[in-house]
């Protein structure tokens, strides 16, 4: 098993490569492999259609080592759904880490944010971390789970996905016994009161977002 680690092709807000704390294959998605290539990434796979780019700015991604995957604009997925249908067909994946993934249009990140409700990416949702400076998110299916505070964040939230059945939350400022929920719902700001915080669940889908206040 592998890290993978997924540059999307948003606005840059900040740097990509500090984020990068493992080995692993790194996949540039469109614009996403010539932002990696301009940080001296090496890039393993290319892949999108390479509509956000210049023709010259795709010869320097064709002349990297990477192995570069060509779609046509007028396709069905997005090029991030290509990208998590590429992890899926090749290759045994640990963790996904997610860079770069907001910052620009609103239906793109709203796109991203809901790939985990697709039947076909339910292998990979245990997997999946989106990673920035200031947002972590990572996804949880039912079962009883440990979260580890990330130093510097400050608060907890619990997006719902779905329907949420027998939700519990411990060892935070504010807590939940086996509570039900009809309906998705944002649980937002909430706090670690020690070092990890406990969270169980019977049914559904469930984001965990570390977060701070934003610092440039």
């Amino acid at each position: 098993m592998t890290d993978i680690h997924v540059i999307l092709g948003a606005p840059k807000a900040e740097e990509i490569q500090p984020l990068i704390k493992t080995e692993g294959i790194i996949i540039g998605v469109d614009r996403g492999a010539l932002l990696a290539l301009e940080e001296k990434l090496k890039v393993d796979v290319a892949l999108g259609d390479f509509d956000s780019i210049s023709s010259h700015e795709k010869k320097l991604v064709e002349q990297s080592k990477a192995k570069v995957i060509n779609f046509p604009t007028d396709k069905d997925d997005t090029d991030a759904e290509l990208a998590f249908e590429y992890i899926l067909n090749h290759f045994d994946a640990n963790n996904i880490y997610v860079y770069n993934w907001y910052g620009g249009r609103v239906d793109h990140l709203y796109s991203i944010m809901m790939i985990v409700l697709q039947k076909r990416f339910k292998p990979l949702i245990s997997k999946i971390k989106f990673i920035s400076k200031n947002n972590v998110i990572e996804y949880f299916l039912p079962g009883e789970y440990r979260i580890d505070k990330i130093d510097k964040m400050e608060y907890l939230s619990y997006i719902l996905m779905s329907k949420v059945k027998a939700l519990t939350l411990r060892d935070v400022k504010y807590e939940l016994t086996r509570k039900d929920f009809d309906q998705p719902l944002a649980l937002i700001s909430n706090e670690f009161l020690n070092n990890q915080a406990t969270l169980i669940f019977e049914k559904g889908i469930i984001a965990a977002i570390q977060s701070r206040d934003y610092k440039a």
